[in-house]
């Protein structure tokens, strides 16, 4: 964040008023040249000169709004000193790895009857997770660190969904939102996911 603040600074008004300049100066010298190479390269770059002008402002723009954003929400998890968590004891995981891009998902038994899906879709849980105790950190927190949740306890071996089984599922049921949360009895969905193959 810091180096995209960075290169949009270092952008200043003299660059606009230069690629104005030169800019207008090449669209002068396509008018007047009747080769068409040299037509072709100034008019190209005259209409580039301009894009940037036009474009540049806008971007900076963006990218100014996200560094506040990033700013101001990282002050506020600074100053109330404390992150947001929900605590997790799970009965029973199973993972239903990647088949096309869409990520892992991790079905997790939360208590009887009762699961929570959670998408490792930044690819950073398998290293230490599962877990069968955890956190799962607020959506502000995760935003700003890249970091969904905090084991308590070992890693543990998750049952395992086959992968093209988990695809024809999503495919035929539609996919469950992350860590949403599902009425229904994990041994019996675990084998409803396996049937699909």
């Amino acid at each position: 964040m810091q180096k995209e603040k960075e290169k949009s600074s270092k952008i200043k008004l003299h660059h606009f008023v230069a690629a104005t300049i030169l800019g207008t100066v090449l669209i002068y010298i396509s008018f007047k040249v009747t080769d068409s190479f040299w037509l072709f390269l100034s008019g190209t770059t005259a209409v580039l000169l301009f894009a940037f002008v036009f474009f540049a402002p806008y971007e900076i723009y963006k990218k100014r709004k996200k560094c506040k954003s990033f700013l101001e929400q990282l002050n506020t998890i600074i100053v109330k000193g404390t992150v947001d968590t929900c605590l997790i004891t799970a009965k029973k995981i199973a993972i239903a790895p990647e088949y096309d891009d869409e990520s892992d998902l991790y079905i997790i038994e939360i208590n009887q009857n009762e699961v929570l899906y959670l998408w490792d879709t930044e690819y950073n849980l398998n290293k230490k997770f599962p877990s069968s105790k955890f956190e799962i950190y607020s959506e502000v927190f995760f935003n700003l660190t890249n970091r969904q949740i905090y084991q308590l306890s070992e890693k543990i071996q998750p049952m395992q969904i086959d992968k093209k089984a988990k695809w024809n599922f999503i495919k035929q049921n539609g996919a469950p939102k992350h860590l949403e949360i599902e009425k229904i009895n994990f041994d019996k969905l675990f084998e409803k996911y396996n049937n699909c193959m």
